[in-house]
């Protein structure tokens, strides 16, 4: 049956149009780092660093394909784009932790968290990546972004890893 709705998919295949930006491919890097996340049974924090990265990922791209028609139009593009990602999804997934601060506790939810940081996380990726091109005149090396992104994400992950363990 899987088969099947595979092979319905291949006529698309033909029609695409090529990838002329490293935000498709770094917004396809972080879906398969969040799937690769919940395969292998990890905290629903780090799925939500990857989510996070998707929501604002996908954010900048549509961003950088609208035209311009008034000032801040980027930023509420990115933050609309980071809401109506994630509060849809809190509803599906209710994994509670608690916080201590400032003597009083708080239950905040872990995919909440985990998007936080993913989208601090992918802003800042975005922006080392704009400032090397500025300094250099020039990327460094292909994909610079995708790996930034991904690095940058992946070494997040290892601390919020033994935090929630």
């Amino acid at each position: 049956m899987k088969f099947r709705k595979l092979l319905a998919l291949l006529p698309s295949l033909f029609v695409l149009r090529e990838v002329s930006a490293h935000c498709p491919l770094c917004t396809g890097a972080v879906v398969a780092g969040a799937v690769g996340a919940k395969y292998l049974g990890l905290d629903v924090t780090i799925l939500g660093i990857f989510v996070g990265a998707f929501a604002i990922s996908l954010g900048l791209w549509i961003s950088r394909k609208i035209k311009n028609y008034f000032k801040y139009q980027n930023t509420l593009i990115v933050t609309s784009s980071f809401f109506l990602t994630i509060i849809p999804s809190l509803a599906f997934i209710d994994d509670m932790t608690y916080i201590s601060l400032l003597s009083k506790t708080f239950f905040v939810n872990k995919l909440l968290i985990g998007s936080i940081i993913g989208a601090l996380i992918t802003l800042l990726s975005y922006r080392l990546h704009n400032y090397i091109k500025l300094k250099h005149g020039k990327v460094l090396f292909p994909y610079q972004g995708v790996v930034l992104t991904l690095l940058l994400l992946i070494l997040s992950s290892i601390p919020v890893y033994f935090i929630f363990k």
